[in-house]
């Protein structure tokens, strides 16, 4: 593949990776403005009226809009910070080295984001359930999320590797 095409690619990566960091703040911040008013609803009786906007609580389930909420603060900035972690990468091999020590360290964080937002996950569910005197917690493992939270941290050791790799061939006579 040229070097020209590679940095086509980059750059088609680079727009799409942009579009849903902020497709992912926007709906984010409606997101949870909605899941706020559904719990001020909530507490004041099933509904808010200001300002010629009236919200109505669609739930009898207040454990359901905490999960709802929290999950959302979690979640949301989690997708924004690892689409920043991309674009860094992406405007590495739009430069045509993506062979860099700092690429690594950005998919071993990545990597460790997805995570910690998995293990932020369970830790609500559990925490909401105890709380909230629920008899059934919902609990499940996300077996494609921890597999790709393990095939980041290979690659980023991939990419520390050919780092190492190319940084010794240069020094070769």
């Amino acid at each position: 593949m040229s070097k020209q095409a590679r940095n086509s690619m980059a750059a088609v990566m680079t727009v799409l990776v942009t579009i849903v960091m902020w497709m992912t703040a926007i709906i984010g911040i409606v997101f949870l403005a909605s899941v706020g008013a559904a719990i001020i609803a909530f507490h004041n009786g099933g509904s808010i009226d200001a300002l010629n906007i009236s919200v109505t609580d669609g739930t009898d389930s207040l454990p359901a809009l905490v999960a709802g909420l929290i999950g959302g603060l979690v979640v949301i900035p989690a997708i924004i910070y690892v689409c920043i972690q991309l674009r860094r990468i992406l405007a590495t091999l739009a430069e045509g080295d993506p062979f860099v020590p700092e690429n690594a360290a950005r998919l071993t964080r990545v990597a460790a984001t997805i995570a910690v937002t998995q293990l932020l996950r369970i830790a609500v569910a559990l925490v909401i359930g105890l709380n909230f005197d629920q008899t059934k917690i919902d609990f499940n493992l996300d077996l494609i999320a921890w597999a790709s939270v393990a095939a980041l941290f290979i690659l980023s050791q991939v990419f520390r590797e050919g780092t190492r790799l190319r940084d010794e061939e240069k020094m070769t006579i």
